[in-house]
């Protein structure tokens, strides 16, 4: 699973230390696929004992409820990632009761239902630090994109979802970017009627003709493509990075007709967006340095709009 580590102008938890989220991330995932595969095991036996297993997964009924208030004192950078460390580690109230009885029993059930839960779980980490919140759009909770990315890629690979930096004193909200450990993706996503056809054309706007013959205006993606491109560009040769950045243009629904893109923007449309993830998922590439260093100065840039948590207000 890709880990979403910016969402447009979304305070987020990478945003203060990229190095220990990023490899928090792997940690945790591996720890309570461990957790509820044993409860999933447990079920499938016929040996599993709700009341008990929550006691265990709790430390006991009666332990006192951790508070972000009693460790407002505590809020620098050290001591922040402690108090978070405490907040998702131990699967605590997530792991409650009521939750583990949603647990599925055996394995192949469980597949799905953890990846919906680890991606509910991103989206936490993406809009939230241990004192401030932002709010998610109802756009963002029901978008497949980020969700097929999200689900779909490898946990090394890093996903910034149409996000707003700070550029040259000028606020800027950019195209999807995925931050692999080879290469760096500006991407955008066509989403047109089932099999209708994208017409691409170096004009302003392109056309999408559906089945039934109804055709509509919209706007050419490449523009946003190369801004994002330049943007990426300017930044990475100035902190001394050098990834190469590829431009991609997907529609999982249509087909893309454009006999000569412009120099370096691939098309996927629907015959071959799946072969794309396809390649991706087979990539064994561990997180690299440089790419952790491109995050890193990206984030630097991110714009967040953001609100205290009530917690931490006086």
């Amino acid at each position: 699973m890709a880990q979403i580590i910016k969402i447009q102008d979304c305070i987020s938890r990478y945003e203060q230390d990229p190095y220990h989220y990023m490899n928090q991330f792997i940690r945790l995932k591996k720890q309570r696929w461990q957790s509820m595969t044993a409860i999933a095991e447990e079920k499938e036996a016929g040996r599993f004992q709700i009341a008990a297993a929550a006691r265990e997964e709790t430390g006991g009924t009666k332990k006192k409820k951790f508070s972000l208030k009693r460790k407002k004192e505590a809020s620098d950078m050290n001591s922040g990632r402690e108090v978070d460390d405490q907040w998702f580690n131990g699967l605590k109230a997530e792991m409650d009761g009521s939750f583990i009885a949603k647990i599925p029993a055996g394995k192949k059930e469980l597949a799905p239902f953890f990846k919906e839960y680890l991606y509910q779980f991103q989206l936490k980490w993406a809009s939230s630090t241990i004192s401030d919140i932002s709010s998610l759009s109802r756009e963002i909770h029901n978008d497949k994109i980020l969700q097929i990315l999200a689900q779909q890629l490898p946990d090394s690979y890093f996903l910034m979802y149409k996000p707003v930096l700070q550029v040259n004193q000028a606020t800027v909200e950019l195209s999807i970017i995925l931050l692999t450990p080879l290469e760096i993706y500006c991407i955008i996503f066509l989403e047109g009627d089932k099999e209708s056809t994208f017409s691409g054309s170096k004009n302003r706007f392109w056309k999408e003709k559906t089945v039934r013959g109804r055709e509509t205006s919209v706007l050419n993606p490449s523009t946003e493509l190369i801004r994002t491109g330049s943007v990426l560009s300017g930044l990475l040769k100035g902190a001394d990075i050098d990834l190469p950045i590829r431009k991609a243009i997907f529609s999982r629904t249509s087909y893309i007709d454009y006999p000569e893109p412009p120099y370096g923007i691939d098309i996927y449309d629907r015959r071959e967006w799946r072969n794309w993830i396809a390649r991706q998922q087979k990539n064994i590439a561990p997180i690299k340095n440089r790419q952790l260093k491109a995050a890193k100065i990206l984030l630097a840039h991110g714009v967040s709009d953001s609100k205290r948590r009530k917690e931490w207000l006086d």
